[in-house]
């Protein structure tokens, strides 16, 4: 297993190289509590308001890039990964990138039943499948409980609201079931679900609202779920969405902080759009690909958008980091980043040439680095 973004700034001496070469600078929210969160699931609210933010982006945007989920297309017919079950597509190639004569086709899942539900299973109830869990190796990934299946009819109801705009309380029907929430007809509870579904629904639409107000999602091109080359032996992450020049994450909280924690978070992944575009020329380059190969753009801000207060505070990273010192601050981060997540097969010499060895930084490789 690699250590990621989210880990890595958890690190003593990581946290101690940013706050010291780059104190937070973000600013809290000026904006009241536009709207309070009703203390339903973080994670499903989270992937909720992720989803809405997408599909109103594909709607404001010229171009868009999933550098990781591509659709599959013939020429004639584009399509996602659930439409592509039971279909010859062996003449389908995979698509990428996005222009204004067209959108990407939205995949929308619902709930589905439970695995033990399907008689292929070798599980019968929760109690067996958890117990073949036990048997699983520690590093194998623990896989969710859950099925789903693609839902053609919501997601015409998506791809109608991008290039319409009408129906949001359809998308947000869409959102809401593609974030995981189960139906009535699927689940037996005292609880009067219909009213907490109900909340739901009114409180993400009011999301919604204030995200459509957002002048800073009208932008020529979109970066999806960017992984920023994919380069797993020196830093795995993946960040929200890039619109042109700016990095934005979504925060869902009630609370308008810009936290230290949400910069390092931001600054490294910066650091990562950075490392893909010095790393992207490099002669013989073998490692760090995504589906796309194309290189990313240069980023001069990041920033949070606070959907809760439906305000986007952001840094200018041009005016933040100046020459050498950053580059410097680069190289002592990739530094620690490669003896946390070095690969005994994996030759670093490419690398390091272009991101450590020109610079003078304090730490230094160890030997089995060579």
């Amino acid at each position: 297993m690699v250590t990621g973004v989210t880990s890595f700034i958890s690190f003593d001496d990581v946290r101690s190289e940013i706050d010291s070469s780059y104190p937070n600078p973000g600013q809290d929210v000026e904006a009241d509590l536009q709207i309070s969160n009703n203390g339903y699931s973080h994670r499903l609210v989270g992937n909720c308001v992720e989803f809405l933010c997408r599909v109103w982006l594909y709607r404001q945007c010229d171009s868009i890039i999933r550098p990781n989920h591509p659709a599959y297309t013939d020429g004639s017919e584009v399509l996602d990964r659930g439409e592509r079950w039971g279909r010859d597509t062996s003449d389908f190639e995979n698509q990428y990138e996005w222009d204004s004569t067209e959108k990407p086709p939205v995949r929308v899942s619902v709930f589905d039943g439970f695995v033990w539900e399907d008689e292929r299973n070798r599980a019968s109830n929760r109690e067996e499948w958890e117990a073949q869990l036990e048997k699983r190796a520690d590093w194998r990934p623990r896989p969710s409980p859950l099925t789903w299946r693609y839902d053609e009819e919501l997601a015409k109801v998506v791809e109608q609201f991008i290039e319409t705009g009408m129906n949001t309380d359809g998308v947000v029907k869409a959102a809401l079931l593609n974030a995981g929430w189960q139906p009535d007809e699927v689940v037996t509870s005292w609880v009067d679900r219909a009213t907490i579904e109900n909340e739901l629904r009114e409180e993400m639409a009011s999301l919604f609202r204030l995200l459509r107000e957002q002048a800073w999602t009208d932008g020529e091109r979109l970066i999806e779920n960017p992984r920023f080359g994919m380069h797993q032996h020196i830093l795995p992450g993946e960040g929200d969405f890039i619109i042109d020049d700016l990095l934005v994450d979504i925060k869902t909280t009630e609370k308008g902080t810009f936290t230290p924690a949400y910069w390092r978070q931001l600054l490294l992944y910066y650091v990562l759009v950075d490392i893909q575009r010095e790393l992207y020329e490099v002669e013989g380059r073998t490692y760090g690909k995504e589906g796309w190969d194309g290189k990313y753009p240069e980023v001069s801000r990041v920033g949070i958008y606070f959907a809760r207060h439906g305000e986007l505070q952001t840094v200018d990273m041009d005016d933040l980091l100046t020459s050498p010192e950053y580059e410097r601050f680069r190289a002592r981060i990739v530094d620690m980043a490669i003896e946390e997540n070095r690969h005994a097969q994996h030759d670093y010499s490419a690398i390091r040439g272009v991101l450590t060895e020109p610079y003078d930084y304090e730490r230094q490789r160890s030997l089995s680095d060579f």
